[in-house]
């Protein structure tokens, strides 16, 4: 929505930081450490300001292959404090969508040495068009922050000290106040051009056109076409098609925010053509505390899914998934029915609750059989599970039901166990699943920053197949961080891995060089991968007398040898576009009757700043 687009606006807009962080783009501060290698600095002045001597410095950038800007600031000569900043994004930086970008600052002394903010403005002006003669539509968004009434030394209440520091809220929380709240609580009074702006774009969105361009920009980024108390999709779920179903219709909806802002109900039904069976499946999401999320999720499910898909994959029955699929796609029917609570302790720290119940169908593309060469129709799961996940000072938009994690300078931590209980189903197998996870996004100045993400767990017990630790293949030519592009779908199984996917923006810091790929604004990726596991005796198939309870499908074994795959990309090509070259480094030969892809290009759709 325009709220999640210009909600990046509400970040803190630091100047003291090595990097100003704002839209996502991280543009390189004027005090960073680093800062000599982006910026010249000349000192321009030196001028009395409130009867304090302040130096006036100006900064240029030495290139705009990266994030920078170009300003000037004002330094206490006494204290070195900032007094204060404004700074523009100069033309040619590497950044889209953005034509126009203007931060400023204001600091004051409060008592007799510390100083604090006194005022900050950002304002952006975004378009289609970059160039200033463009006739393209475009439209400004400026936020200013008043600082008043500071008071130093005071302790604070501890539901302040709980309380969500970098959260971006719904604009619909906003708007359950009127005008004369804001009025009252407003520090200063609303110049007669700020009167003058509410009151235009109060006016603009009755416009027909604008409420028609609204819905469709809301129904692209969404999936769901919103009526007032219905909102249909998801729409590339519609129609798609599949070698297990053929082709696949569907309709789906849930309620909107007008029918509750506690209740959610959503649910879906679905019909394939070679198959000729319906499927379907419901959700029940409910709210108990939204700024620090209190949500229980109950949902039931029957349908066609992937087993052993990354978490970033096309999702399953998704048209685009249907159109760029390499064909090995191998679908299982299941039907599963969950309970989910989710509980945010405080800013940062939360954790999980749950149970599930599924039974997992065998088919001519995912067979079941038993040691004995008897044919099992499905597997049976019932299990709870426990979670954890950390972060540090992480941002995160809030809606009215839903969340998303806009990233953090530290390392993100998650904790899962799971335990199967067969007292909860019939022939579900007993057994315990321990798994761990980090993600870090370090910052490399100048060369750009990293996407880390390391994963390992342990599986104590005799599973099926399905069960075990199926890694993640990609069957699509759409690339998926988090799964292995050259690896098959039930091509590896463990119940003990560490796996890692690395990947390193330069953020045109390369080809931002070249004179000839200047101006197009490409960005170079660098990728590895990788994953090792072992399977106990109890859970190989692929050993005779293991006593497992189902063999493998073949080609599917151990990885007890490393997979690697290795590659590079360029990003911004029509500032959407991603195409990724990837290579098999191990592995590269495939088991007797089998296939293996050893190069894979992928392509994705990146909407960034």
């Amino acid at each position: 929505s325009v709220a999640q687009f210009t909600g990046n606006m509400h970040g803190d807009v630091d100047f003291y930081a090595n990097f100003i962080d704002i839209f996502n783009v991280r543009f390189a501060g004027p005090l960073s450490d680093a800062g000599l290698s982006y910026y010249d600095y000349f000192l321009v002045d030196s001028l009395q300001h409130e009867g304090r001597k302040t130096y006036l410095i100006r900064f240029h950038p030495k290139r705009t292959a990266t994030p920078v800007l170009d300003g000037e600031i004002r330094i206490d000569s006494a204290s070195y404090a900032l007094r204060s900043a404004a700074a523009r994004m100069p033309r040619g930086v590497n950044v889209n969508w953005i034509k126009h970008l203007v931060l400023e600052c204001e600091n004051r002394p409060v008592g007799d040495s510390l100083w604090f903010r006194g005022r900050d403005r950002a304002s952006a002006e975004f378009s289609i068009a970059t160039g200033d003669s463009a006739r393209m539509v475009s439209f400004i968004g400026t936020r200013e922050v008043v600082y008043t009434d500071v008071r130093i030394g005071q302790p604070l209440p501890a539901e302040v000290l709980r309380a969500d520091n970098e959260v971006v809220v719904d604009e619909a929380e906003t708007q359950r106040h009127d005008d004369a709240y804001w009025e009252q609580v407003r520090p200063y009074r609303l110049t007669d051009r700020e009167r003058g702006i509410y009151a235009m774009v109060d006016s603009v969105q009755q416009v027909p056109l604008y409420r028609n361009i609204y819905t469709v920009i809301n129904t692209l980024l969404t999936g769901y076409w919103n009526t007032k108390y219905v909102g249909i999709g998801p729409y590339f779920k519609t129609a798609s098609f599949n070698r297990l179903e053929g082709f696949r219709m569907q309709l789906g909806g849930r309620t909107t925010s007008e029918v509750s802002r506690r209740i959610r109900l959503g649910g879906y039904v679905a019909y394939g053509t070679r198959d000729e069976r319906v499927k379907g499946g419901g959700t029940v999401e409910l709210i108990f505390g939204r700024r620090l999320t209190r949500k229980l999720t109950l949902a039931g499910q029957h349908d066609v899914l992937q087993l052993g898909a990354g978490d970033n994959a096309l999702t399953d029955n998704n048209i685009l998934s249907s159109v760029f699929s390499r064909g090995d796609r191998r679908l299982s029917t299941i039907n599963r029915g969950e309970a989910h609570y989710e509980h945010e302790w405080l800013h940062g720290l939360s954790t999980t609750v749950g149970a599930r119940w599924q039974r997992i169908y065998g088919n001519r593309y995912v067979p079941m059989m038993r040691p004995d060469s008897s044919r099992a129709g499905s597997v049976s799961d019932a299990s709870v599970h426990v979670g954890l996940r950390f972060s540090k000072d992480e941002k995160i938009y809030r809606s009215t039901f839903d969340k998303q994690y806009m990233g953090s300078d530290y390392p993100v931590v998650t904790l899962d166990f799971t335990a199967g209980i067969p007292a909860l189903m019939k022939r579900a197998p007993e057994y315990y699943r321990l798994e761990a996870g980090l993600h870090y996004r370090p910052e490399i100045p100048p060369l750009g920053y990293s996407e880390i993400t390391l994963r390992g767990g342990k599986i104590f017990g005799r599973v099926p197949y399905p069960l075990l630790k199926l890694h993640e293949g990609n069957g699509t030519y759409f690339y998926d961080p988090y799964a292995f592009s050259c690896m098959n779908y039930y091509e590896f199984a463990s119940d003990a891995w560490v796996s890692f996917f690395f990947e390193h923006h330069f953020n045109g810091w390369l080809l931002g060089r070249l004179p000839l790929l200047k101006r197009l604004k490409w960005r170079e990726v660098l990728v590895c991968k990788g994953v090792w596991g072992t399977l106990s005796r109890a859970n190989d198939a692929s050993r005779a007398g293991s006593g497992a309870p189902l063999l493998f499908p073949a080609g599917m074994g151990s990885v007890e040898k490393p997979y690697v795959e290795v590659g590079f990309g360029v990003e911004n090509i029509f500032r959407l576009l991603r195409v990724d070259c990837i290579w098999r480094v191990t592995h590269r030969d495939p088991p007797p009757g089998q296939e293996v892809q050893n190069f894979a290009v992928n392509l994705s759709l990146h909407f960034k700043f």
